[in-house]
């Protein structure tokens, strides 16, 4: 270990999620003693549009912050580090007020200046430049539907921030962003800066001026709690805290996958799957995006296709088991686990429920659906092929790194992975190991890393594995009969695109 110690010294991470915020504190042996957290509404203005308030993201982060420093003396925290929900618009006026809600990256009411943009050949171009697909809630193309269709708010914005850096703000008074959250619409992925072509493309370079310092380090100490940042939340005032990070890169630190084609896999909501690697690679199947470290990037083949699938069956099928669960005082989750243990189906689940943002791996407008149905299956064999079809779509996305980069071991983490029931099916589609951690919270974890990063107590990016400990490890059982039921599902994929473009000219013409 690095750094000379005073016993009781810890580190807290803070992660500004998109449905809620996470407070953790780490000891000096990096575990996880006290945590708190508080949910973070999502406004739904009309259909396709996300947005979220900037004054209640702050007001629930004071809450959890203060539910934190009750439980542990602030004086002991060394450090803070914030990690959040990718990117995303929070705009501020010259006084600091928000100049309306933030919109999130998500957000889909741009969608037509893609169409646009790629009818006009200009897609491919930001593409490159990013090395992304190019979503319809990044800064740039929000900021051309704001000079569109919200002209006076567009004219009050001074200052442009990504989801975590308000919290920041708010503790620091810093303003800036730094390169893990500025990567997707404002930097060209080869020098890891911003690029004015990117705003001029959709006529609104006249707003480069409204983003913030760039910091090429997430570990770069930004600022330090403020008198009045101490007040409302019980730390201490002075206490030093980093830029911090996109949530997808401080879950790859918290599970110690930072070198040695290692993967993180994350299995919330979001099928997330990440790769750090030391060189831009640009592949139409996956984003590259800039990691913690300017000089250092991680691809990230993603889709909300994970957990998603499990809770919405359990919303709308699961009464039983529900009632089980209440009768037993465990968790509803644990009850599918074990009606599924046993279970063999041969029906393909595709777990679309909310189409594909990204165009990969299939296309946008896919929808879920179950194939292979017949009268002598029931619930259980429809749940076995729920938790399959989350795998494959994992072994999907890691696939391609495999043939392009190769992989030596999986580490899973989120939601997904307190099932040994998926651990164990993920290792034997991939065939690979996958390991778990012992950590929790990987994506506080991370941010908390990177605060002992900025204050010295950690020397390096790479030294991050020293503070990580393996949990369990999942060898490969059943490669070859998951493997020929994988590239059926892979090919029903591809066969039901054509049925989708179908059913989207069907909902039109009605």
């Amino acid at each position: 270990m690095y750094g000379r110690r005073e016993r009781n010294n810890v580190f807290l991470g803070i992660d500004v999620g998109h449905t809620a915020i996470k407070a953790v504190v780490f000891d000096e042996d990096w575990n996880e003693t006290v945590s708190a957290h508080a949910d973070i509404s999502t406004f739904v203005p009309k259909p396709g549009y996300y947005e979220t308030s900037v004054d209640e993201l702050w007001i629930q982060t004071k809450k959890v912050l203060r539910e934190v420093t009750k439980k542990v003396n602030p004086n002991l925290i060394k450090g803070i580090g914030i990690c959040g929900g990718g990117n995303g618009f929070y705009p501020l006026d010259e006084n600091l007020n928000p100049v309306r809600r933030g919109i999130t990256l998500l957000d889909l009411r741009a969608k037509y200046i893609i169409d646009q943009l790629k009818k006009e050949g200009k897609y491919d171009i930001l593409f490159r430049k990013l090395g992304m697909p190019v979503l319809p809630g990044a800064i740039p193309v929000i900021l051309r539907w704001l000079k569109d269709h919200e002209y006076e708010r567009y004219r009050k914005i001074k200052y442009i921030l990504a989801r975590k850096d308000i919290i920041r703000l708010k503790l620091t008074g810093d303003i800036s962003t730094e390169i893990t959250d500025a990567c997707f619409g404002l930097l060209n992925v080869e020098s890891q800066e911003y690029d004015r072509e990117l705003f001029e493309i959709l006529g609104v370079e006249d707003m480069m001026d409204a983003l913030p310092e760039l910091r090429p380090n997430s570990y770069d100490v930004a600022g330090f709690i403020t008198e009045e940042a101490s007040r409302e939340t019980g730390l201490k005032e002075g206490t030093p805290v980093v830029a911090g990070a996109h949530d997808a890169c401080c879950n790859t630190l918290g599970v110690g996958a930072v070198k040695d084609n290692i993967v993180c896999a994350g299995g919330g909501t979001w099928s997330i799957n990440l790769l750090v690697v030391d060189k831009p690679l640009l592949n139409p199947m996956w984003s590259c995006e800039c990691f913690v470290k300017k000089g250092t990037w991680i691809l990230e083949g993603s889709s909300p296709t994970a957990t998603i699938s499990l809770d919405w069956f359990v919303k709308n099928f699961c009464g039983d088991e529900e009632r089980i669960a209440e009768e037993r005082g465990e968790s509803v989750y644990k009850i599918c686990d074990e009606e599924v243990s046993d279970v063999k189906t041969n029906i393909i689940y595709l777990p679309f429920l909310m189409g594909l943002p990204w165009n990969y791996p299939f296309q946008s407008n896919a929808t879920a659906g179950f194939l292979g149905i017949r009268v002598e299956y029931g619930k259980k064999e429809i749940l076995r092929a729920v938790y399959e079809g989350v795998a494959f779509i994992h072994a999907l996305h890691i696939e391609q790194f495999e043939k392009n980069i190769g992989v030596s071991e999986v580490r899973f983490t989120g939601g997904a992975a307190k099932s040994e029931i998926w651990c164990q099916m993920l290792a034997d589609v991939l065939g690979k190991k996958v390991l778990t951690v012992d950590k929790e919270e990987t994506g506080c974890c991370g941010a908390a890393l990177l605060a002992a990063i900025g204050v010295g107590e950690i020397k390096d990016i790479q030294d991050v594995v020293k503070f990580i400990r393996i949990k369990k490890v999942y060898e490969p059982r059943e490669t070859e009969k998951y493997q020929k039921k994988y590239e059926i599902f892979k090919l029903c994929g591809k066969a039901l695109s054509e049925i989708w473009n179908r059913l989207e000219e069907l909902v039109r013409v009605k």
